[in-house]
């Protein structure tokens, strides 16, 4: 029920009917997630991880409210929030789940990009999911922050605008991603020794360099024949990938100040993906130019 199945709607076209649904029933724009944004904030960043982990538990049901310690204003907070988002789960689950359980048992395989979630919530999943494979996708540092400062005013600094000081906003953004990142791939590194096989990960810039054999890997982990139709789509996005240079842009905007600012707050990122800031960059700009070369 949350919004983004209509601001997305194109990435959920098996799913039409069930958005017609919710639609129908003005269960779109569901007003709960505002009840705790003054507490939790509204955006990772926004609140100190203390604060965004204590909520995320709450909301979990992890802990109780009494022995977290809420004052009595802020447990009204997280009631309202519980009441609310029980009231439309009602609403959603009397009309419309019906439709999206019958979208989603109609095909054999799904999947799903989760951009919230993170690494440590993925083992009960594995562990209710005998089938289930993970792909962890990161992405250079400098091109995430390129690309965050570049998006529309819904997501440009409201990451990082109360922690810049003084480092620029791409300093600021690649340290924040970095942060995240660096802890779930420390997460996935656990789950990997607990659940062989199942958990991949995979970097942005190698899908763009190289989608034919990351593709092939894909289709590996899940043990199924790789579509012939699909790997075309995936080709065809991955050069114009290559065309606007999307791994190699940021070399071109960021300073070099910058550059080793964000190589220097990222030196566990680059060092637990195996590869240095500068070894990333040349492999980038020597596939890049191959690429364009043909």
């Amino acid at each position: 029920m949350h919004h983004f199945w209509t601001y997305f709607s194109n990435w959920h076209r098996h799913t039409l009917q069930f958005r017609v649904c919710l639609r129908k029933n003005d269960l779109i724009k569901i007003k709960c997630y505002s009840i705790t944004s003054n507490y939790c904030g509204k955006r990772f960043g926004m609140r100190p991880p203390e604060r965004i982990e204590q909520c995320r538990r709450l909301i979990a049901n992890e802990i109780n409210m009494t022995t977290a310690g809420l004052t009595p204003r802020v447990a009204r907070i997280f009631n309202d929030y519980r009441s609310c988002l029980q009231s439309y789960r009602q609403r959603v689950d009397a009309n419309c789940t019906k439709l999206l359980r019958k979208a989603v048992a109609d095909h054999r395989l799904r999947a799903t990009k989760v951009v919230r979630a993170t690494m440590d919530s993925m083992r009960p999943l594995l562990l209710a999911l005998p089938n289930l494979r993970i792909i962890h996708l990161v992405r250079d540092p400098r091109a995430v922050a390129l690309s965050r400062n570049r998006f529309g005013l819904s997501g440009r600094g409201l990451y990082t605008v109360q922690f810049r000081k003084n480092v620029s906003r791409f300093v600021a953004e690649a340290s924040l991603y970095c942060n995240h990142v660096t802890l779930d791939i420390r997460s996935r590194l656990k789950l990997e020794r607990e659940f062989p096989g199942r958990i991949m990960l995979m970097r942005y810039e190698d899908v763009v360099a190289n989608p034919d054999q990351r593709f092939r890997d894909i289709y590996k982990l899940l043990d199924e024949p790789m579509p012939k139709a699909t790997l075309k789509q995936i080709q065809s996005q991955a050069y114009r990938g290559q065309m606007k240079n999307l791994t190699t842009k940021w070399q071109r905007i960021l300073n070099w100040t910058d550059q080793v600012a964000i190589a220097r707050q990222c030196s566990d990122f680059f060092r637990l993906i195996g590869l240095s800031p500068e070894k990333m960059s040349l492999i980038s700009t020597s596939t890049i130019h191959k690429h364009g070369s043909n």
